[in-house]
């Protein structure tokens, strides 16, 4: 029995609900906690893993492609790029979602909520972010081997199209 490849329209989603996850486990750290304001839970961990998810979707499919992604380590650094995308698209809609959520803040600062939002936030969570992607990356490189080892019987190692 040949070895069995997940399509593409099946990778990206499973990518993006994986690091949509991730993305949710990360920000909780810092911002869930009792009675927290709406507008606190969409800007600091529904948008991360909103962001976490299209990261996830666009980029992250590839950890799951086993003629692309070949070991853990590349997985890893595969996760710390598609985290480093979501905090990219992440201060994007937070520089846009800030005005229309709080109060006090106009469309027109968010060019300069960007920029901030990129220099202290990568100053902030940073760290957080890589190690975020780098666990998400190699979890969900071990789980599409262990699926495809389970289906199959055998490893993924020769797949085929």
């Amino acid at each position: 029995m040949t070895p069995w490849v997940l399509s593409s329209g099946a990778r990206r989603p499973l990518a993006a609900a994986w690091f949509a996850f991730f993305g949710f486990l990360a920000a909780s750290v810092f911002f869930l906690r009792p009675h927290v304001r709406f507008s606190v839970l969409c800007l600091y961990v529904l948008l991360p893993s909103l962001a976490a998810a299209i990261a996830g979707y666009i980029w992250g499919g590839a950890i799951l492609d086993f003629t692309t992604t070949k070991s853990p380590g590349n997985s890893m650094l595969r996760g710390m790029g598609v985290t480093a995308g979501a905090f990219l698209i992440f201060a994007v809609l937070y520089a846009l979602g800030l005005p229309l959520v709080e109060r006090g803040w106009s469309i027109k600062q968010a060019g300069g909520i960007l920029v901030a939002a990129l220099t202290l936030g990568l100053i902030m969570v940073g760290p957080l972010i890589l190690i975020a992607g780098m666990i998400a990356g190699v979890t969900l490189y071990m789980l599409g081997r262990r699926a495809l080892t389970e289906r199959d019987g055998q490893a993924p190692d020769h797949p085929t199209v």
